[in-house]
């Protein structure tokens, strides 16, 4: 058996393994980079809800401005218990509508950030995948290529 009978197959099975490698570490770079991108979604739905519930309150203070302006210009008072009532329960649907928006947001970011972690423990399993089928065909080849076979 002549040396190059011998080589070939080792080296294709040293080049079968090295791309079954490389493909787990790209697999486990595209996981990463997923990852990131999922955090940042959800960095970015927690954002934009407490915008919202910014938004919200905001419009329950200026509704609750002119209920207490169009009282005061009716002559009735800002005082009166019907008044009070109605800036209350304004001021109280205002406060559950934010708190419902940052619930949502949280919600979604929790979802996302959940989602991360599934996809980070899918790239270090490709990449363990990786490694595992990689050496577990360069050794093949090398059992197969006689290497080992006593003369």
């Amino acid at each position: 058996m002549s040396g190059l009978e011998t080589l070939i197959p080792l080296i294709g099975a040293g080049l079968s393994g090295a791309g079954t490698i490389a493909g787990g570490i790209a697999a486990n770079n595209e996981a990463q980079f997923q990852a990131a991108q999922e955090e940042a979604r959800g960095k970015e739905e927690f954002a934009a809800a407490q915008r919202d519930a910014m938004e919200k309150r905001r419009e329950g203070q200026l509704v609750m401005s002119r209920q207490q302006a169009l009282a005061a210009s009716s002559g009735a008072g800002t005082t009166t218990p019907t008044i009070v009532k109605l800036m209350t329960d304004t001021g109280a649907q205002a406060d559950y509508s934010a708190r419902t928006a940052m619930y949502g947001g949280e919600s979604r970011r929790a979802g996302l950030f959940d989602q991360a972690r599934a996809t980070r423990r899918s790239g270090r399993a490709s990449l363990l995948g990786g490694f595992l089928g990689g050496f577990g065909q360069m050794g093949t080849g090398l059992y197969n290529s006689g290497v080992f076979k006593k003369s």
